[in-house]
C-alpha cells in the first residue's frame, strides 16, 4: 500500500511534460561511473529550470541517489552563509562556533563521506545570484570534493568567466540551455488542463511562444470555448501576467498576491501583518499552490520575473494601497532584525530585504533596479587577468569626459542626475596602481563583463589589514581618515589579511555601461561587503553620492575632509562601522527613522483627497508620463477614458492643464 507522499510524487511526475533529452542525459549521468561532472542548466526566467530540478530529484529518488538542493534565496553570499546552509541541508550540526575555515572543512568532509558510498547530487538553484561567491565556489570549495559528486548549477545565464576560460574546468561542464516548449509539448501541456481544441492550442502557442510560465498563466486566463480571435492584447509576458492578475476571479487571492510582490520571501505571518487582518488557511493555501510560487527554507517566493511584473502593475494601479503595505513591511522587518531571537545569518538575510525596502531614493536609483534581463557576470582580478583591468583603466583615461547619467528611483520614479567631472575620475584612476592593489586580497578588484566578455565596469574595494595600511596612509584619496586615527584605533585595523578589519570603498565605475541591469549587478556585490562585517570607509566630492550613502547610515567623520581630488573638489570621509552588533543595530535604527518622515506622500494625500482612486492614479502618472496614451497603456485604459478623467481632475483641483497639475503636485 502506498502513501500520500508517493502519490504526490507520481502526480507531479505525470504533470511534467517535455525535456526528454535533458532527462535522459541526467539519468545516464547519475548511473555512470565515478567521474567528476558539472551540469549547468540555464535559461530565461520562467523557462522551467526549477521544475526540471524537481524532476531530477524524483529521478534520484527512483535511482536511490542522494539529492541535496540549495537555493541562493536562502543564504547570504559569503562562505560562512553558504557552508552553514549546506550543513543544515545535510542535517549536520554546525561546529566550531561558525568559523569560516572550520565550516568549510566540515561541509567538505560531510559531503565526501556521503560520496564515498556512491553517486551524490548537489544542486544550486538561482545561480545567477552567486556572483560574489562564484570564484570561491570553484577554487576553494569544489576542488576538494569527491569526483562521485555531481554538481548541478541552475541559473538564468550559462557559466562564464573562470569556468570557461580554464580548459580544465570547461572539460567537466555539460551545458544544458533550456528552450521554450515546441508545439507538440504545448499540446501535451494543454491536454493536462483538459484543453484539446486544436485552434485554441495553436493560438496559445503563438501568443506564449511556448514559454512555460506564460503558457501556465494563459491557461489560467482562458478556456477552450473562448474564441481565440477575441484575444486582442499584444504578445508579451508582461501583458499576459497583468491580464491574469486583473481577471483573477478571487479578490482575496489577488490581494495576497499584491502583498507578496513586495517581498523577496513571504509567509503567512508577514502577509497578515502587512494586510492588517487574519488570513484564512484556505486562502493562504490557494496562494502557495499557484504554479509560480515556490517553497524555500525561509518561506515562499514568487517567480522572479512574475514578481517584478505584478509588482510594477500593482504599484501603478494602487499607489495608496502600495504605500500602506510598504510602511507595514518596514515595520515588520524592523521588528525581526531588532529581535534577539534571530541568528547572525538570519539577520543578514533580513538586512538585504530591509535595505531594499528602506534605502535612500538616490541610492536605490543608482544601484537597486531589480532588473537583470541582460547577461553580465563579475570576474575577480588576479595576476593572470590583471592586464584586462589595466586595459579598462587605460580606456577610461583615453576617453575622459564628464560622466552624466539620468537615473530613476524604482519605487518613486523620481529622477536623479548622476554626474562626475572628468577631473575627479582622472584622480580616482591615476592615484592607485592596480598591480599593487590585487596583492591585498583576491576580491579587491573586480570587472563587470557583458555577454561578449567585454569589460564594461570596474569595482575597487581595498581590504584594510596590516599589509594594506601603509598604502592607505599614503594614498592622496585614502590617507586623511587613517592619519587622524589614534594609536588605539589604528591598532584595531592592524589585523591579518585573512580577516580584514574592513574595506575602503575606493571606486565603482560603470562609465562604459550605465544600464539598470549593470548597476544591479554592482549592487549585489556592494551588499556582500556589508555582510562580511567590519568598517566601511567611503569618500567622494559629489554631494549627491554623499547624501546617498548617508541615507543608508554612513556618518561623516570630523576633520577628515581632504583635497585628494583637487582643490576644487573637497571630499569628506564617510564611515559605516559594523565591527560590533550595537553598530549594526544603530545602522538599522537610522534606516528605520528615515522612513517615518514621509511628507511628500502626506502632501499628495491632502492635494488629491477629493479625487476618486482612478483619478488619483491618473493624476500621479501625469508626473512621469509624457502623453495620455502612455498613461492609458500603464493602466490598461483607452486614451479617451484618460482624457475624460483628466478633465474632471482639472476641474476638481482648479488647474488649467497638465503643467499646472504637475506644479501643484511638486509644490
Amino acid at each position: 500500500m502506498g502513501n500520500f507522499g508517493e502519490e504526490i510524487r507520481q502526480l507531479e511526475e505525470d504533470f511534467f511534460v517535455g525535456r526528454k533529452m535533458e532527462l535522459d542525459l541526467f539519468r545516464n549521468l547519475v548511473r555512470s561511473e565515478s567521474t567528476s561532472h558539472i551540469l549547468n542548466i540555464s535559461g530565461t526566467g520562467g523557462i522551467g529550470k526549477s521544475s526540471l530540478l524537481d524532476q531530477f530529484q524524483r529521478i534520484c529518488i527512483h535511482e536511490g541517489v542522494p539529492f541535496f538542493q540549495m537555493d541562493c534565496v536562502d543564504f547570504t553570499k559569503t562562505p560562512t552563509g553558504f557552508t552553514s546552509r549546506l550543513l543544515a541541508i545535510l542535517k549536520s550540526e554546525v561546529a566550531a562556533e561558525g568559523r569560516e575555515d572550520a565550516l568549510l572543512q566540515q561541509a567538505e568532509e560531510q559531503l565526501n563521506h556521503l560520496g564515498d558510498m556512491g553517486r551524490l547530487v548537489l544542486a544550486i538553484d538561482t545561480y545567477e545570484e552567486m556572483d560574489e561567491l562564484d570564484d570561491w565556489l570553484r577554487n576553494s570549495f569544489l576542488v576538494r570534493l569527491s569526483n562521485r559528486i555531481v554538481i548541478l548549477l541552475a541559473g538564468r545565464f550559462p557559466l562564464k568567466g573562470g569556468w570557461v576560460s580554464s580548459p580544465a574546468w570547461r572539460r567537466l561542464i555539460t551545458f544544458m540551455p533550456l528552450s521554450p516548449f515546441d508545439y507538440e509539448t504545448c499540446k501535451e501541456y494543454s491536454s493536462i488542463y483538459g484543453v484539446n481544441d486544436e485552434s485554441f492550442v495553436r493560438k496559445s502557442y503563438t501568443i506564449t511562444k511556448g514559454h512555460p510560465l506564460a503558457l501556465s498563466l494563459f491557461m489560467g486566463l482562458h478556456d477552450q470555448e473562448q474564441e481565440p480571435e477575441l484575444i486582442l492584447w499584444t504578445e508579451t509576458f508582461k501583458e499576459i501576467a497583468g491580464r491574469w492578475l486583473r481577471e483573477n476571479p478571487d479578490p482575496i487571492l489577488t490581494e495576497l498576491l499584491e502583498a507578496a510582490t513586495m517581498l523577496r520571501v513571504f509567509n503567512h505571518e508577514i502577509l497578515e501583518s502587512m494586510l492588517g487582518r487574519e488570513i484564512s488557511n484556505d486562502a493562504f493555501e490557494k496562494l502557495i499552490h499557484l504554479s509560480f510560487v515556490r517553497k524555500t527554507v525561509r518561506g515562499w517566493y514568487l517567480h522572479q520575473v512574475l514578481r517584478k511584473t505584478l509588482y510594477q502593475d500593482f504599484r501603478l494601479r494602487k499607489p495608496q494601497v502600495y504605500h500602506q503595505l510598504w510602511q507595514r513591511s518596514v515595520e515588520y522587518h524592523y521588528g525581526l532584525i531588532s529581535s534577539n531571537h534571530v541568528t547572525m545569518e538570519e539577520r543578514n538575510l533580513l538586512l538585504l530585504d530591509y535595505i531594499y525596502v528602506v534605502g535612500d531614493p538616490g541610492f536605490r536609483a543608482m544601484f537597486f533596479e531589480d532588473t537583470i534581463d541582460q547577461l553580465y557576470y563579475i570576474e575577480s582580478i588576479h595576476q593572470e587577468n590583471l592586464h584586462e583591468a589595466e586595459q579598462y583603466v587605460r580606456d577610461v583615461l583615453a576617453n575622459l569626459e564628464d560622466f552624466v547619467r539620468e537615473m530613476f528611483d524604482p519605487v518613486t520614479n523620481e529622477k536623479y542626475i548622476y554626474k562626475i567631472p572628468k577631473a575627479v575620475n582622472e584622480k580616482w584612476f591615476t592615484s592607485i596602481i592596480l598591480s599593487e592593489i590585487i596583492t591585498f586580497g583576491s576580491d579587491a578588484i573586480r570587472l563587470l563583463k557583458n555577454e561578449k566578455h567585454e569589460a564594461v565596469g570596474i569595482f575597487i574595494y581595498i581590504p584594510i589589514h596590516r599589509d594594506s595600511l601603509q598604502l592607505l596612509e599614503q594614498n592622496p584619496i585614502t590617507q586623511s581618515y587613517f592619519r587622524i586615527l589614534s594609536k588605539q584605533e589604528r591598532d584595531k585595523l592592524n589585523v591579518s589579511p585573512e580577516s580584514p578589519a574592513g574595506w575602503f570603498q575606493y571606486k565603482i565605475d560603470f562609465s562604459k555601461d550605465g544600464s539598470a541591469a549593470a548597476r544591479f549587478m554592482f549592487f549585489q556585490t556592494y551588499l556582500s561587503y556589508y555582510l562580511k562585517g567590519g568598517v566601511m570607509i567611503y569618500t567622494t566630492p559629489m554631494k549627491y553620492l554623499q547624501e546617498a550613502v548617508k541615507g543608508i547610515g554612513y556618518l561623516e567623520i570630523p576633520r577628515a575632509t581632504h583635497n585628494g581630488f583637487g582643490p576644487d573638489f573637497p571630499a569628506p570621509v564617510l564611515v559605516l562601522d559594523f565591527r560590533e552588533d550595537k553598530d549594526m543595530q544603530k545602522f538599522v535604527d537610522n534606516l528605520y527613522r528615515s522612513t517615518k518622515v514621509d511628507t511628500k506622500a502626506k502632501d499628495h494625500d491632502a492635494i488629491l483627497s477629493g479625487l476618486t482612486p482612478r483619478e488619483r492614479e491618473i493624476a500621479l502618472l501625469v508626473k512621469i508620463c509624457s502623453t495620455n496614451d502612455e498613461i492609458a497603456q500603464k493602466l490598461y485604459l483607452s486614451e479617451i477614458t484618460v482624457k475624460k478623467n483628466l478633465s474632471r481632475i482639472y476641474e476638481k483641483l482648479e488647474v488649467k492643464g497638465k503643467t499646472e497639475l504637475i506644479k501643484k503636485l511638486m509644490s
